[in-house]
């Protein structure tokens, strides 16, 4: 379990046949092989770890249905990317976002992104399913991993609104419109419309 407060970003090294490589600055020496690491919002069990020049790389697996469902695709994926990572909760962390449990449900366009004065707003492309439901004003969203708020919504979009210290510490920066993103939904949204099914 997460909190989808983004600790550091790591920048993909290799994809080769479902195994990911991913070199960060982010402290993996309390991780074991067998632990999880939220990479881009998606829950990944660590394979090998090593550490040099105070530099981390450590590999995964990207099994075919997490790739069928995230940005972690081949065909949308390419190498050097910068990806969110957050280390695993532990008992006694703060919990600063909400509950992220790295179970990416869809991908999702990024449609526009609006500079301001002292924030962007990100406007995505909504949900025509029944996943629309789990979109609601101030509910909270995990996107690639990101805790996040969702501003407003309507038929066709929804938007976030970020302020520095996110965009500078995740990678929003390096988004681009046009560019998919991994959707986590809010559990408690979730469980609220089951109940109502």
């Amino acid at each position: 379990m997460f909190t989808g407060i983004i600790e550091n970003l790591g920048r993909v090294i290799s994809f080769t046949n479902g195994e990911l490589e991913i070199s960060t600055s982010l402290d993996l020496s309390d991780c074991n092989i067998g632990s999880s690491i939220c990479c881009n919002g998606v829950c990944l069990t660590a394979t090998e770890i090593n550490s040099k020049d105070d530099e981390y790389i450590f590999k995964v697996n990207v099994g075919e249905e997490t790739q069928k469902r995230t940005n972690f695709s081949n065909k949308h994926f390419k190498e050097f990317v910068r990806i969110n990572i957050e280390k695993s909760l532990k008992i006694g962390d703060e919990i600063s976002g909400h509950f992220v449990y790295g179970h990416v449900d869809c991908t999702t366009q990024i449609n526009k992104i609006i500079k301001l004065k002292n924030s962007w707003e990100f406007y995505f492309l909504n949900f025509k399913n029944k996943d629309k439901n789990f979109i609601v004003e101030k509910g909270s969203i995990a996107i690639n991993g990101i805790s996040l708020t969702v501003a407003k919504e309507d038929n066709n979009y929804f938007s976030i609104s970020v302020i520095p210290h996110t965009f500078d510490n995740t990678n929003l920066k390096y988004l681009k419109e046009q560019d998919l993103v991994n959707i986590e939904f809010d559990y408690l949204a979730r469980f609220s419309m089951k109940d109502k099914l």
